[in-house]
């Protein structure tokens, strides 16, 4: 073992002699983006943030500029902080940064890189991102506005049933997560396996509810673990990638046995809900879903396109729920910590929609506070705070900067979409900053600040945009309308505006690759006369 660690030493510091341009006659002369200094060989190793790297990467930002670089071992790690040089860079030369590095826990020992995150660029990728366009674009997810709609209608029949279960005045103070999560859950499957679902005691006809409830559970599970292998060199054999062939059984291998149990898991996600769709599909119920059209668009489909077909709706649900429950959990946080802007919602939903009916996703022109408060919300606590990291396939340079073929590069969309030069008071949750400075066609007291939209960043960037994303931004909106139109979200234990402000400041979110408020509790209070409610949320 000891000769081994000498010889990967010696190839390090020789990857580490080229890796730094020696041998490259063309842009040996540049320089490289400015960061924290590190130590020969290790490099950052100690500066690498565990946790909150967005905030580490904002803070590396005002110091050292909006390109920086820092480096683990031989990896140049190159972080973008604001949007120019993420466009420049992601969007303008997608073509040779589209590529994702090799995330040896996450991608190979627990098979994610055969889903479309992580899926190297070739054209396994593209033919991914082929089968999701076409189904899940822009003009075709209007066709699945309805199952969203009753989604939403769904979830607030349910939220007020809870509310009227635990109290007589109709206010509930409880962790509203497990409600919203099956409700996210149960519609995104729905979207890409069908919702219309067997009864239980049925074989080879589908999906039953239980089915889902079960594949709700191990998608929360595989996806959190999912957000924690994601995180930049979170696991050793990251920085040190000859320990993927250390047997099982070796003393410090437990990720071995991790790595296993999660591809196991994995494969087991991904291919039972398939195989049950397509015996629904064989035995001659079709349904308007995303297997069903994939299948439609491919009549005789070869084992290699049902094997990409499985690993695509595997990817859309999760990407699609877990992005969906996390800004709608950020939604009731902000909510509830910012009444004055939830009372400008109300009045928008109340002058345009009133109480005879249910906002739908054709609504959304009209509500443009509504859709500002969702922007917000995406801005403030975007789910994947730094994306999922980018790889150069050739040097670039960037503002005179050199980025090193191989290199990995980090969008921090968090930091991005809290940079000062672009939104005023970038941690104050503000809607208004995305209005127009002459007020809303809806109430032209509501003046705003004119700021630039946060558009798909959120979402990601060039050729590794996320493809569900217009099911996901859909999705959020109708759910956060909705829910405004019902209730009055109000804090537990917080009165004073100073509190509440403070409450926001100092909000706990989850660790790893994903952002997500933790469990929190609050006051959900029917806005409107109870029969309306039920009667609107039943349709």
């Amino acid at each position: 073992m000891s000769r081994l660690i000498y010889t990967y030493i010696r190839l390090q510091v020789s990857s580490l002699v080229s890796h730094n341009g020696i041998y490259n006659p063309i842009t040996s002369h540049m320089p490289k983006p400015p960061g924290p200094p590190g130590w020969p060989i290790i490099g950052n190793v100690f500066d690498n943030p565990p946790s909150q790297k967005h905030k580490t990467f904002r803070e590396w930002g005002m110091q050292y500029g909006p390109v920086l670089r820092y480096r683990l071992l031989t990896e140049d790690i190159i972080v973008l902080n604001n949007r120019e040089a993420a466009y420049e860079l992601l969007e303008k030369r997608s073509l040779t940064t589209q590529d994702r590095p090799s995330q040896v826990m996450c991608g190979e020992l627990m098979s994610w890189n055969h889903g479309i995150a992580l899926s190297p660029a070739g054209h396994r990728h593209r033919t991914y991102r082929k089968l999701v366009n076409s189904v899940l674009s822009a003009n075709a997810t209007k066709s699945l506005w309805p199952v969203q709609e009753r989604a939403a209608r769904m979830f607030v029949r349910e939220l007020f049933n809870k509310c009227s279960t635990i109290s007589n005045k109709n206010t509930a103070e409880y962790e509203f997560l497990e409600l919203l999560r099956r409700s996210v859950g149960m519609h995104v499957a729905g979207i890409i396996f069908g919702s219309e679902l067997a009864p239980e005691d049925s074989v080879g006809h589908g999906m039953t509810e239980k089915d889902v409830d079960d594949y709700i559970h191990a998608a929360d599970v595989a996806h959190s673990l999912f957000g924690k292998a994601l995180a930049p060199f979170a696991y050793m054999v990251d920085w040190l990638p000859w320990l993927k062939y250390v047997p099982e059984s070796f003393p410090f291998a437990g990720f071995k046995r991790e790595a296993r149990h999660a591809r196991e898991d994995l494969i087991k996600l991904t291919m039972d809900p398939f195989n049950k769709t397509l015996q629904r599909i064989t035995s001659g119920s079709s349904q308007n879903c995303y297997v069903d059209l994939c299948l439609l668009d491919n009549p005789n489909p070869t084992p290699e396109v049902l094997n990409n077909i499985a690993w695509t709706a595997m990817s859309a649900y999760t990407g699609g729920s877990d992005t969906t429950i996390g800004v709608v959990t950020s939604f009731f946080l902000a909510a509830s910590l910012h009444p004055e802007a939830q009372k400008l919602a109300h009045l928008e939903l109340d002058q345009v929609i009133g109480a005879g009916r249910m906002p739908l996703l054709s609504d959304r022109a009209q509500l443009p506070y509504v859709s500002a408060f969702v922007q917000e919300c995406l801005r403030t606590c975007p789910a994947v705070p730094v994306g999922v990291a980018h790889r150069a396939m050739k040097d670039e340079v960037i503002n005179g900067y050199l980025v090193s073929k191989g290199s990995t590069i980090i969008a921090n969309i968090w930091g991005i979409l809290h940079d000062s030069s672009i939104y005023s008071a970038p941690f104050t949750f503000n809607p208004s900053r995305f209005l127009p400075s002459i007020g809303t066609p809806t109430n032209s007291n509501v003046c705003g600040l004119s700021e630039p939209s946060i558009g798909n960043i959120p979402f990601g960037f060039g050729r590794r945009i996320c493809p569900g994303m217009h099911l996901a931004d859909s999705g959020i909106w109708i759910y956060v309308a909705c829910v405004l139109w019902a209730f009055e979200i109000r804090p537990k234990d917080i009165a004073s505006s100073d509190d509440m402000r403070r409450a926001w400041d100092d909000a706990k979110f989850s660790e790893g690759a994903l952002l997500h408020p933790l469990p929190f509790k609050v006051q959900i209070i029917p806005r409107l006369n109870a029969a309306d409610i039920q009667a609107q949320s039943n349709k």
